[in-house]
């Protein structure tokens, strides 16, 4: 069949006369498809497109609703995979043949012949991975005249009559774009694991979630408490699995630079570190707790995210004293180091860490609470004094001076 493209879509006050309907195209979109299909980088993606996509979509003189060349800057990157794959395009058929397979029952072969009169082909939904799977295509197809790509397509046929309002089309796009729900994102991190099988991790997102799930299945103090809300698995107020692992990737380069490569090593520093961390806030629950105090914030998402933050500072400051990173000692030295930074904050009540009111009082759960609490640990973790006037400015101002000195011993 020869490719052609929709007009631009422009809305009709009058519904009976709307007969297709063709969204803005998002190029960088289509381009980080193409990218992520490839499983490579694509420089000038601007001019590739244009040389790719110039012939079937570049406006003619004065047509309006396009924009052309696409513009995008830089490269793009993509999401490694070890089997790039796309969901089912949704693809709509009016004039269409069916010829029954005899031997298999419910199943034919599907002809389509556009020179029928009757024939009509839309795209419901998928546009963005149509126009990806073609881009990568001409691109490999640089190298490999002989490369095809296989997109996975459900057909419905003839919902509408041809020449009629797509409406029961339009309904389905609603439904798909609309209406879903998404699986939760710890549910997700809990299988990357299960797809890889036994190959190394691609990255340190891959590692992160190595990680992650064994912290939350065999190792250190918050087994069986963080949380997977879509299956209910976890403790209330404990950190989910999704955020915990976006923490650990953003460690993962310090540890690497500090000769702690390997997933069992990592996993041991982190334990340890946790384990450190509720130590030092006096507030560590019961080991296989099912249930917070629920005035208990240390396990929180927020908190737990802003101290992992602080472990680059932790091996800095035990290189300096000559302390193996995973030892006995180090494990004394982190949990005194914790608690005098969480005391120089003024996050002390008595001998526990600040109950969840007074943490709420400070402005550590409302918008950018996360940044200031963060902030205000590195300030502390430095300081030599208690800190009594939390000026956010300064505090922030402390915290990069911080964040500098940490650099420089680390990376000199």
């Amino acid at each position: 069949m020869e490719w052609w493209p929709g007009l631009p879509h422009r809305p009709n006050p009058d519904p009976d006369k709307v007969k297709d309907i063709q969204r803005f195209l998002d190029w960088k979109r289509v381009a980080q498809i193409a990218a992520y299909l490839l499983q490579q980088e694509i420089e000038d993606s601007g001019a590739w497109m244009d040389k790719v996509f110039g012939p079937i979509y570049e406006p003619k003189k004065n047509e309006p609703g396009r924009e052309w060349p696409p513009k995008i800057r830089g490269i793009v990157k993509y999401s490694k995979s070890s089997f790039p794959f796309l969901s089912n395009v949704l693809v709509h058929v009016n004039g269409a043949k069916l010829d029954k397979i005899p031997e298999v029952k419910g199943t034919a072969h599907l002809s389509l012949d556009p020179t029928e009169e009757e024939f009509y082909f839309t795209v419901i939904d998928g546009q963005h991975r149509i126009n990806g799977a073609y881009f990568a295509l001409q691109i490999r197809r640089e190298t490999d005249p002989e490369a095809k790509f296989e997109l996975p397509a459900e057909v419905f046929l003839n919902l509408d009559a041809a020449k009629a309002p797509p409406i029961r089309q339009a309904q389905i796009f609603i439904d798909v774009n609309l209406n879903q729900k998404k699986v939760d994102r710890s549910l997700v991190h809990d299988l990357f694991p299960l797809a890889r099988g036994h190959r190394e991790p691609l990255d340190r997102k891959d590692r992160a979630q190595d990680i992650g799930r064994k912290l939350m299945l065999e190792t250190g103090p918050l087994v069986g408490m963080i949380q997977i809300p879509g299956i209910r698995y976890g403790v209330k107020d404990v950190v989910t699995l999704a955020t915990l692992n976006a923490a650990i990737e953003g460690v993962i380069p310090t540890l690497d630079k500090c000769d702690i490569t390997n997933l069992e090593a990592q996993t041991s520093f982190l334990s340890e570190f946790l384990g450190c961390w509720l130590q030092a806030s006096g507030r560590a629950e019961e080991k296989g707790a099912s249930e917070l105090n629920p005035q208990n914030v240390v396990y929180q998402g927020r908190v737990l995210v802003s101290v992992i933050d602080l472990v680059p500072a932790v091996l800095a400051h035990l290189k300096q004293k000559g302390i193996p990173f995973v030892s006995d000692k180090a494990r004394k030295e982190i949990t005194t180091w914790l608690r005098g930074a969480i005391e120089r904050a003024g996050l002390l009540d008595g001998e526990q860490f600040v109950a969840k009111n007074e943490f709420r009082e400070k402005g550590f759960l409302g918008s950018g609470g996360i940044s200031r609490f963060r902030n205000l640990l590195w300030a502390a973790a430095f300081g030599k004094r208690k800190i009594r006037n939390p000026i956010p400015e300064k505090i922030a101002e402390k915290a990069n001076q911080a964040r500098d000195e940490v650099n420089q011993l680390l990376y000199k």
